[in-house]
């Protein structure tokens, strides 16, 4: 069986784990994250009609509704998702920390 040491590097593994797969989640919903992603696909040349950046294909989404009240839930909706995904990233940072700490604490526990 595992040793005291052995469960809390594992235990630090998956929490920094799942801290790294809540950040890859939540990015797309994240308004700083689409701004960088829109930064660098127009600083690599990737930008084209058929392949917009991230933050057009937000606002084309929004425009695409028929109606302002349309607009507006959309708009309210993406804000709402940014907030979240602030949340769950600031969970998963500390998710991760923790998880960098107990393996710390399993290594050192020997």
């Amino acid at each position: 069986m595992f040793t005291t040491s052995t469960w809390l590097m594992l235990s630090g593994a998956i929490l920094v784990l799942i801290g790294f797969a809540i950040r890859w989640k939540t990015s797309a919903y994240d308004l700083k994250e689409v701004a960088i992603d829109s930064a660098w696909t127009l600083a690599r040349g990737k930008r084209t009609a058929e392949n917009p950046t991230a933050l057009e294909a937000k606002y084309r989404d929004i425009q695409s509704q028929p109606t302002w009240t349309g607009r507006a839930s959309k708009t309210a909706g993406t804000v709402a998702g940014h907030l979240i995904a602030q949340v769950l990233g600031v969970a998963a940072l500390i998710m991760m920390l923790a998880g960098l700490a107990l393996g710390v604490a399993g290594y050192l526990w020997r």
